[in-house]
């Protein structure tokens, strides 16, 4: 891989022991790979940071051969996505996505905030306007992928949404009165997109490889002509 995140937050949640796990990997993928970039922190679902903490895990980045392979930093706003529902949430906070984009300036990295799904376009250019270098927009681009199945699938859904079911990624995305046997299509357009690659959906899936690239070339376009 030409770039690789380095992320062990949800399991090392504690400052430090994040740190020390985050060098860790990153030492040891540079001595395999010494051309490999990375990508540090982490985005505010899975652990809050302040700008105070990010600019300690870069400090002592610093201190190692690795340092000037580090592309990106995630930075936070505030901001999250609810994939059920399929909106973004939170409260975007301008003043505190600015102070993490000095600490990235600070020590020369690029900047990126994850959680960028659902936005409409001109939330998104007033983060780059504020000096955001890029943005993650994941979901949303899978769950494209994934209408596009749904509409040629028609009614003729039932294994699509076996395999979305059994996957089991559906469940965090949920409440608990969620019932998956009576809202199919709702399901599968939650966690669709984790499923593209699985065997038994490659076995079933229509072949419709130019209409999605084009779909989401126009979605690009969309947003780099009003960003």
């Amino acid at each position: 891989l030409d770039i690789i995140h380095i992320d062990p937050w949800k399991k090392y949640p504690e400052l430090n022991a994040g740190i020390e796990e985050t060098l860790h990997n990153m030492n040891m993928i540079y001595d395999i790979n010494p051309k490999v970039l990375f990508e540090v922190g982490t985005e505010e679902a899975i652990r809050k940071f302040t700008p105070d903490e990010l600019n300690e895990l870069l400090k002592k980045a610093s201190e190692f051969d690795f340092f000037d392979n580090i592309k990106y930093a995630v930075v936070q706003s505030g901001v999250g996505i609810d994939l059920g529902k399929r909106i973004n949430t939170g409260k975007y906070d301008e003043a505190r996505l600015s102070e993490f984009i000095d600490v990235c300036k600070y020590w020369s990295i690029m900047s990126k905030e994850h959680n960028g799904d659902y936005l409409t376009n001109q939330e998104i250019k007033d983060k780059f306007n504020v000096g955001l270098d890029a943005i993650n927009i994941a979901p949303e681009f899978g769950q494209l992928e994934t209408l596009c199945y749904l509409e040629h699938m028609g009614d003729d859904i039932e294994d699509y949404y076996k395999i979305c079911y059994d996957s089991k990624r559906w469940e965090k995305w949920v409440d608990d009165d969620f019932v998956p046997e009576d809202n199919k299509e709702e399901l599968i357009k939650i966690c669709g997109h984790y499923v593209l690659s699985d065997k038994k959906f490659l076995s079933i899936k229509p072949d419709i490889d130019g209409e999605i690239k084009t779909r989401i070339k126009n979605k690009l376009r969309e947003l780099c002509q009003k960003i």
